[in-house]
């Protein structure tokens, strides 16, 4: 069985969405210097876990990731430019919530998607004279894979 990998799978996911052109370089936890381009970065998530009675450590079934999403583009005092940056991810955005309703989500290693969702609004994380790295931030909501290795030995008592 090929192995899935759900950062490559998340920004082939994105890469369907109409507002994002697939002629442009779209990166993984890297961005180059000219616009436009786009990049997927991990961030760092808590692990939802609990203590059952016998007082053992357990993984929540309902798990979450974070990824920001950020794109390099053109940017300057001109406003209309601005908008458009903005604009953009208006459309990304307004795409994800379309894939919830039709529960259209890519395939992750951990587990099954629940739900994608944007956890922050677009806003400029860095620019300089002539280009600007806009971003938001996405929640992946998926519900875990259960554990084999516990419920084979647990099988086998």
């Amino acid at each position: 069985m090929a192995e899935i990998n759900t950062t490559e799978n998340l920004r082939l996911w994105l890469r369907t969405c109409p507002a994002i052109s697939t002629i442009d370089r779209f990166n993984v936890d890297f961005m180059g210097r000219g616009p436009v381009e786009y990049a997927l970065y991990s961030s760092p998530t808590t692990m939802d876990s609990g203590i059952d009675v016998l007082g053992n450590v357990f993984l929540r079934p309902i798990q979450e990731l974070n990824y920001i999403f950020q794109a390099l583009f053109h940017y300057s005092k001109d406003i209309p430019q601005n908008l458009n940056n903005l604009e953009f991810f208006t459309d990304v955005i307004n795409w994800i919530y379309q894939q919830n309703v039709t529960k259209n989500f890519p395939q992750i290693e951990e587990g099954t998607v629940l739900s994608i969702m944007p956890t922050l609004s677009p806003y400029v994380y860095d620019a300089d004279s002539d280009s600007g790295r806009y971003q938001i931030q996405l929640k992946i909501r998926y519900r875990r894979k259960p554990d084999v290795e516990r419920m084979k030995i647990n099988a086998q008592k």
